[in-house]
């Protein structure tokens, strides 16, 4: 067994992970299960209201989550996790995967709330298509493969910092 003594709160998956990161990562696996049951919802059902405020609640819950997550890592950090001890570095693969990670996730935190935030300030209440479909579609589907591109390098980049 590991004797490394780690920084911050464990995880409970069973890696060298912290409590956040773990929570991130089945965070982001509801995340991306629930954007797909949305956009069914939306596209196969008609269900506007249900698909609007499933992506504001959605919205909301990621918001409160990563500010949570960027506090942990603020506080404790990461890398002598993903080295696997003091005096260790990670790999460079950890590094990249998180540079590519970053660009998932930092086009996600602004292409989604503004997704939203037209969204809530284009269509009538209660929902239906309009005007605003011909730019809120195309937006939509890109922060929809946005944010899953940022769970699936997410999913990555904690398997090659914290698994392997």
């Amino acid at each position: 067994m590991n004797d490394v003594v780690y920084p911050g709160i464990d995880g409970f998956l069973g890696t060298r992970a912290s409590l956040m990161l773990d929570v991130l990562v089945l965070v982001m696996l509801a995340v991306v299960l629930i954007l797909c049951w949305s956009v069914y919802q939306v596209k196969f059902r008609r269900r506007y209201r249900l698909h609007k405020w499933t992506q504001v609640a959605l919205g909301a819950a990621v918001l409160v989550v990563v500010v949570l997550f960027e506090v942990d890592i603020r506080l404790h950090g990461w890398e002598m996790r993903a080295a696997g001890g003091e005096g260790r570095h990670a790999p460079a693969i950890v590094w990249y995967s998180l540079y590519i990670h970053l660009v998932f996730a930092v086009s996600s935190l602004i292409l989604w709330p503004v997704t939203i935030f037209l969204a809530l300030r284009n269509f009538p209440d209660p929902p239906h298509p309009g005007v605003h479909s011909r730019v809120h579609v195309p937006l939509a589907r890109a922060a929809a493969l946005d944010m899953v591109m940022t769970a699936v390098t997410g999913w990555i980049f904690y398997w090659l910092a914290f698994v392997r």
